[in-house]
């Protein structure tokens, strides 16, 4: 068989094999999100089954970007499988060729679907996703506090059943819990101006913001009045003001450099989208461990038995390839390791563990 004629017939197997368990895993991750979201929207009045229904086709694309490994681990392991039940692979050693050869075409469609997943379908699902977190903090009512960062430093916005404060801030010391150059504009529950304090610095302590030396001009009034301290009730602490900024899933490839840099200049921390850069910059190369993976268990010739046997230890070392990229991010976002090591070492080191075990079975 021509090498070209080889290479389109391994391939179209593999994009059948990874299309349908891309399928089953979209329609597993939403039925399960349907049931969770059924019960979550069962807590509040303006919740139904079609909002429950778009809650999980919002957030499904998210979900299976993350299990995208797998896919490529049980899609490979199938297709492998396949090729050997029917003697394939038998047949197309005995004519000569290499292990190379035959994981040349899948390991390609696990590149290429790696970098359309970084590229696009990323950028998608994380949309996505912010629409998916916002539908639940409206239905749910609550009082919220969304952090952004823009070139003019920190934006904040809170809201509660009475009033609206939007928040800017020039920058934020961690240590101190204090905010520079702060202005807030305060709006009623009818959108309405309320007021609008100015001030040098703000420290969020307890459970409100007080701003310093503030001056305070409100709605009708020609001239400011100041204050030593304007205190502004909140929900947020030093401590979880990161954690209200967009999570690192919420944000594409494409959004986060300039988001680092400019959490960075606004004294906030980036460690945790640092950490999701380099994990989405290692996508094609992880994709290609798992392909690795599941050749080194799945094309060895199965013996009567040994077919379970194989397919257990390729789901092992998935799963502990899934355990040491947790203890690797973990070790990253404490500061143990640096950030690139910390998301590049799991693709890595199964990839040349796979690449081993397979120089192995050609030489034997």
């Amino acid at each position: 068989m021509p090498a070209a004629t080889l290479f389109r017939y391994i391939g179209a197997r593999t994009l059948f094999a990874i299309a349908a368990m891309i399928v089953v895993s979209a329609v597993l991750v939403t039925t399960v999100d349907l049931v969770e979201n059924l019960r979550f929207i069962d807590k509040y009045p303006g919740g139904d089954l079609w909002f429950a229904m778009k809650l999980s086709l919002l957030r499904s694309p998210s979900v299976v970007q993350t299990m995208l490994p797998f896919v490529f681990l049980f899609g490979s392991i199938w297709l492998f499988s396949e090729l050997n039940r029917r003697a394939e692979i038998a047949v197309m050693r005995s004519a000569g060729l290499s292990v190379w050869r035959l994981l040349a075409p899948v390991a390609f469609t696990a590149v290429i679907w790696g970098f359309l997943a970084v590229a696009i379908i990323d950028p998608a699902s994380t949309h996505f996703l912010s629409l998916y977190n916002k539908l639940k903090t409206e239905l749910a009512g609550s009082t919220s506090s969304v952090v952004h960062i823009f070139g003019d430093g920190i934006w904040l916005r809170q809201s509660d059943a009475r009033h609206v404060l939007l928040l800017n801030a020039r920058s934020f010391d961690s240590r101190a819990g204090t905010l520079a150059n702060i202005v807030v504009w305060r709006f009623d529950e009818r959108a309405a101006f309320v007021e609008r304090i100015d001030a040098p610095e703000a420290v969020l302590s307890g459970k409100t913001i007080e701003l310093r030396k503030a001056r305070v001009k409100g709605a009708g009034e020609r001239l400011d009045h100041r204050t030593p301290i304007y205190a502004i009730p909140t929900e947020l602490t030093p401590a979880d003001l990161g954690e209200h900024l967009a999570p690192p899933e919420a944000l594409s490839l494409w959004q986060l450099p300039k988001f680092m840099m400019l959490a960075k200049v606004a004294g906030l921390p980036t460690t945790r989208y640092s950490i999701r850069f380099h994990d989405l910059c290692s996508t094609p190369l992880k994709l290609v461990a798992m392909v690795l993976i599941a050749a080194m268990f799945s094309l060895r010739p199965v013996r009567s038995g040994g077919g379970a046997k194989l397919f257990l230890f390729a789901i092992v070392a998935g799963f502990l390839l899934y355990v040491l990229s947790e203890v690797s991010t973990a070790l990253g976002e404490s500061g143990v390791v640096p950030v690139a090591l910390a998301a590049w070492a799991p693709a890595v080191i199964a990839s040349l563990v796979a690449v081993t075990g397979l120089l192995h079975l050609e030489e034997g």
